[in-house]
């Protein structure tokens, strides 16, 4: 347990520090939510790279995006919801360092699996489960345990969560209803290291369903972290608040 997401936040950026030291000069495959949970993460490696850390072999591997209503297209990179577009603004920009971005293409999701089992899978994965319903991603409550990235309806509580995340959706009518993702089984079987990371008072719900979880739980998609090769679940003391 950590005092709060900063904390949380520099521990994790000197793990994918480490990571990459050890990765003896390739690419190193970093995927990566987007979002409020992460950021204390990217504040962290901007930091070091303002004291002249080289980050420029990190390969940013984007979980999902939201889509267009006919579900073939991602949504403008230039709308701050665009999760294309916040990996370029949030993650990359800061960095002052010249990254490859990887995000899903909707119109042909399976090219994103094979992109990620052509490079040798994702070094280390970052997680976040959603408050509401337990969405990891865009994976929603009922996934199948094998699903592989595809295109996905999102249900109220996903868009919910969202509103929360991007001030500009006032109404829940604003938020997109679909989204492209990475799959259960891709978090799952293409990663050789995961890090869930729970933060904040609103999400000590959903920390419980993940510490009493042995296997995955279709309900509450983001308990496949226990399936997952190497993880860790690393907390804030917020969000143990009111858990033995």
């Amino acid at each position: 347990m950590l005092p709060d997401a900063d904390a949380v936040g520099a521990e994790v950026a000197a793990t994918i520090l480490d990571r990459l030291a050890a990765a003896d000069g390739r690419p190193f495959l970093l995927g990566c939510p987007s979002g409020r949970t992460p950021m204390p993460v990217y504040r962290a490696l901007a930091r070091h790279a303002a004291r002249g850390v080289d980050l420029s072999r990190l390969v940013i591997v984007m979980m999902d995006d939201y889509v267009e209503a006919d579900g073939l297209r991602r949504v403008d990179p230039g709308l701050s919801y665009s999760c294309l577009g916040f990996a370029q603004r949030e993650i990359v920009a800061p960095l002052g360092q010249p990254l490859e971005i990887w995000a899903p293409d909707p119109a042909e999701p399976s090219r994103y699996d094979e992109a990620i089992e052509a490079a040798g899978g994702i070094d280390l994965f970052l997680l976040a489960t959603g408050a509401g319903d337990g969405h990891i991603a865009f994976n929603q409550p009922g996934t199948p345990r094998d699903a592989r990235t595809h295109v996905t309806p999102l249900g109220e509580a996903t868009r919910r969560d969202n509103m929360g995340t991007f001030p500009e959706f006032t109404d829940l009518e604003m938020v997109p209803t679909r989204g492209v993702t990475v799959g259960i089984d891709t978090i799952a079987a293409s990663s050789r290291e995961v890090i869930m990371i729970v933060s904040g008072s609103h999400k000590h719900d959903a920390l419980m369903r993940i510490k009493a979880a042995d296997v995955y739980e279709p309900d509450w998609p983001a308990t496949i972290v226990v399936e997952c090769k190497n993880p860790t679940l690393i907390v804030d003391r917020f969000a143990l608040e009111g858990i033995e």
